[in-house]
């Protein structure tokens, strides 16, 4: 049986530290999540009894209890292949952690943020309403962009996005900002500024996707996007950025001021001009 665990030891290994969250919620993500990411082990939809300490689920076609201890904030696993004593796991968010990146990697559906075209080096969790990106303190070379979560259309049940006219309109603040590998004194507190003032309007976003906040610490490396730009560099450019993203539902994206706006199901978009009106760039 030690094959079974195998898998889940060495994922925890590299989990990353989750924001805290109210531990009856995190249980019901944890139980929910591993319904689909296992379900050999937790093959049907069975509801979350309590007999304190523990909140767990019972699966009669495995025989499989999971349950999360409210006061050690554990998981563990008990019956059926796992055995007739409880099998400790982890702390609840370090499997939490597990369980979303493990729904990102199988094709990023329950995971708000669209992760198809991010470089490899970033890593994604999701802990209720708030999402954790972080490249782990590589500086990863990307193009010149400073998105990081494109929002997952609503789909149907056939897998077409739906529009949904919900408006949700994005604001960054930015906590720590270093730029190294450029010669020009103040061009950091240049950038800094733009990303900070930087708002994102987004049309149609899920039904979900409402009081969101995404917590972001990555290092970037953008010297191919600057080489050429006629910028003094004093060696490789890298950022380092600290910062989160707050959403908000808004009325309409364009009666806000939004320096972009994005319609996720149409792919169209819009900048904002200096007159204060859009233009559609695609």
């Amino acid at each position: 049986m030690k094959l079974v665990y195998t898998p889940i030891a060495i994922a925890l290994l590299f989990a990353m530290q989750t924001a805290h969250a109210d531990l009856v919620s995190d249980g019901e993500l944890i139980m929910d999540g591993a319904q689909k990411v296992y379900p050999q082990f937790f093959p049907s939809q069975e509801s979350t009894q309590v007999l304190e300490p523990w909140r767990f689920r019972f699966y009669p076609e495995t025989g499989v209890y999971v349950g999360v201890n409210q006061q050690d904030s554990g998981v563990y696993l008990l019956g059926g292949a796992f055995g007739d004593s409880p099998f400790y796991v982890d702390k609840a968010d370090a499997v939490l952690t597990l369980i979303n990146n493990q729904l990102g990697t199988a094709g990023g559906s329950d995971l708000i943020c669209d992760t198809s075209t991010v470089p490899d080096g970033f890593s994604y969790s999701q802990s209720g309403n708030t999402i954790n990106v972080t490249t782990n303190g590589q500086c990863i070379k990307v193009a010149d962009t400073s998105n990081y979560c494109d929002v997952n259309t609503e789909k149907d049940a056939n897998g077409v996005p739906v529009a949904t006219n919900i408006h949700v309109l994005m604001a960054t603040n930015i906590t720590n900002f270093e730029l190294q590998g450029i010669s020009f004194p103040g061009f950091d507190d240049i950038i800094k500024q733009q990303m900070t003032n930087q708002k994102v309007c987004i049309i149609h976003a899920p039904t979900e996707f409402t009081n969101y906040t995404v917590n972001m610490d990555v290092c970037m490396d953008i010297t191919d996007t600057l080489s050429g730009s006629g910028i003094p560099m004093s060696g490789p450019i890298t950022t380092h950025l600290v910062g989160s993203s707050d959403s908000t539902r808004v009325n309409d994206c364009f009666a806000t001021d939004a320096s972009v706006i994005t319609n996720i199901v149409t792919k169209e978009s819009w900048v904002k001009g200096v007159s204060g009106g859009f233009t559609k760039i695609n």
